[in-house]
């Protein structure tokens, strides 16, 4: 995995995370504390429904979970204590109460729970998280072993950084630049990824097996 990491052309953003080099779509993210101007495309119920009809349509043999990041949202911790009490934070130790509201959050997803509406309806084209369908019999603990070690990526320069993929701006401008080699180790158990898409207008989903670049899911008008 240091291969892919060390490829990574990166720059700093906020002392100790990374953004691509050349971006021009804002895919760096912007965690809270950086000042923006964003556009946000609300979803409607329907078009809520219609995601879940894709996240879950492989749910019977295929687990489906979410990576949140708490840079994005306020009050994440709190928040998944009441709607997503299964979820484990990506960093490890005891954290800071600060760091702790600030980190990634991996959560397992059902049709409509309340993890489900966070990710898919609440926080969706607000750049929240990415979507992960698992291999069948991916289990939480080593979906979120792999995660970790994916976590950091050392620069050109030698720095270990923080690799913020959960932002889904920087997932899809990244992952689609990595060879057939360093989309294997990326992917790891994860089959596939639904990412919001830039327009808010529909949903990208990256297959660990398929084409560098993402299937196109148009979602429906908002009534």
């Amino acid at each position: 995995m240091s291969a892919l990491l060390q490829l990574l052309r990166t720059e700093r953003m906020d002392g100790n995370s990374i953004v691509p080099r050349g971006v021009a779509d804002g895919s760096a993210g912007t965690p809270r504390g950086v000042a923006s101007v964003r556009t946000l495309y609300v979803i409607g119920q329907g078009q809520y429904e219609q995601l879940q009809r894709m996240v879950f349509s492989q749910a019977s043999q295929c687990p489906v979970f979410a990576v949140l990041d708490g840079a994005i949202v306020d009050d994440l911790p709190p928040l998944l204590q009441r709607h997503a009490p299964d979820a484990m934070c990506l960093f490890s130790g005891d954290l800071d109460p600060m760091l702790a509201a600030a980190a990634p959050y991996l959560l397992p997803l059902a049709p409509d729970s309340g993890g489900a509406q966070l990710a898919l309806r609440d926080g969706w084209n607000a750049h929240w998280g990415i979507v992960l369908v698992a291999d069948p019999g991916t289990q939480a603990h080593a979906l979120r072993a792999h995660l970790r070690r994916i976590l950091r990526v050392v620069t050109p320069g030698g720095d270990s950084m923080l690799f913020r993929f959960y932002d889904p701006r920087a997932f899809r401008s990244v992952v689609p630049s990595f060879d057939a080699e360093q989309r294997k180790a990326f992917f790891g158990p994860i089959r596939g990824c639904y990412v919001e898409s830039r327009d808010g207008q529909g949903v990208l989903y990256f297959a660990r097996d398929g084409e560098a670049a993402p299937r196109v899911l148009p979602l429906a008008a908002a009534a």
